[in-house]
């Protein structure tokens, strides 16, 4: 029994010290449940719609939950699901064709809690490298 207690006891420390050590920004992390980014890429808008169809398709913790065409680009609402506690941030992605390619507009955000332990910005960068052609 002593040792059933102890291995928890340790398998959840491991999971506390995990969790805590992907806090990159205390303040900002225990505080906020969303986070936004703009930025401008410069492929053709259905280079990057394609980029992220492709990629949210073979994500694991992606889904695609629609995709609309909009006047002169594309909005995408994904879902992503952390992989331990299930946790599900919506993830809203508005593509506009620019001058210099496209106009990318990506907020995410929790659907649970008062802080993201910095799971949004994490969120958005893996989506951002996705489509910069670095994302997995």
């Amino acid at each position: 029994m002593l040792v059933a207690v102890t291995i928890t006891l340790t398998i959840s420390l491991i999971f506390i010290v995990a969790a805590l050590s992907k806090i990159d920004n205390w303040s900002r992390d225990l505080n906020e449940n969303s986070a936004a980014v703009e930025t401008t890429v410069s492929e053709p808008i259905t280079a990057v719609a394609s980029k992220i169809d492709h990629w949210a398709d073979n994500a694991s913790r992606w889904k695609i939950e629609s995709k609309r065409e909009l006047e002169g680009g594309w909005e995408y609402r994904l879902t992503r699901t952390t992989p331990l506690f299930r946790f599900v941030d919506d993830v809203k992605v508005r593509l506009a064709s620019s001058d210099s390619g496209t106009t990318v507009k990506a907020e995410s955000q929790s659907r649970l809690g008062k802080g993201d332990l910095g799971q949004n910005p994490r969120n958005l960068n893996e989506l951002l490298g996705a489509i910069r052609g670095s994302g997995s």
